[in-house]
This record gives C-alpha cells, sequence and structure tokens, in this order.
C-alpha cells in the first residue's frame, strides 16, 4: 500500500524571504508562514507559525515576489531535522519543504490593477 505526506497552509508571510547560495550553488529560500486557527467560539484564534524551505526555481520566485505580510498558498511535506548547537544542546527544527508556492494577493508595491494571477505560479 502506498502512504502519503502533505501538507497544505494558507497564511501569511511574518518576515521577509531569506534567499540564499549554498556553496555548490544551489538556490534556498527561507521565511514563516502564520496561520490562525479557531479555539472555542467567541475566543480570539491561536496564530501557529511554519518555517518554510524552497529550493531552485521555486525558491527564486520567493525571494523575489513573496514579502512580510504577503498572503500565500503553501504545498509540500513535512521535514524534521536536528543537530548540535554551539552550546552542546541537541536542537530541532520542523520545516515544511514547499512544492508549490502560489501568491494570493497583490504585490504591495505594485500600484496597476496587476492581480496575483498576473505573477508566476510555481
Amino acid at each position: 500500500m502506498r502512504t502519503l505526506q502533505v501538507t497544505y497552509l494558507i497564511g501569511r508571510l511574518g518576515r521577509d524571504p531569506d534567499m540564499r547560495y549554498t556553496p555548490e550553488g544551489h538556490v534556498v529560500t527561507k521565511f514563516s508562514v502564520a496561520t490562525d486557527r479557531p479555539t472555542k467560539p467567541g475566543a480570539e484564534p491561536e496564530t501557529d507559525w511554519h518555517q518554510v524551505v524552497c529550493w531552485g526555481p521555486l525558491a527564486e520566485f520567493a525571494g523575489q515576489y513573496l514579502g512580510k505580510g504577503r498572503l500565500v498558498y503553501i504545498a509540500g511535506r513535512i521535514t524534521y531535522r536536528s543537530w548540535d548547537g554551539k552550546d552542546g544542546q541537541k536542537r530541532y527544527a520542523t520545516e515544511i519543504v514547499a512544492s508549490e508556492v502560489i501568491a494570493l494577493d497583490r504585490r504591495p508595491d505594485n500600484p496597476s490593477n496587476e492581480t496575483a494571477a498576473d505573477e508566476p505560479v510555481f
């Protein structure tokens, strides 16, 4: 039997994307996405933060077109990694490795009436 591991998020970027290149020349972009979830009726929703990683052309798209506050759709898979910190303590991270990123709103620096549909989709 086959298995499946996929995650979908719709949320807002908490900071501008951080685009870098690995020593091998691969582009990688990281950013955080906030999603709200209801708690109980009438109460304020709670915010969850998700760390997103993009590679290759998708990383270039995220670095060029996304920014803090943008509403995005993310599809990808959850990964877990661990490492030893400088203080010798074990550190852990949970990340979404994106396979698809779609901007759902207009770019704030775009004064024309171009919609998100005018931006490339990866």
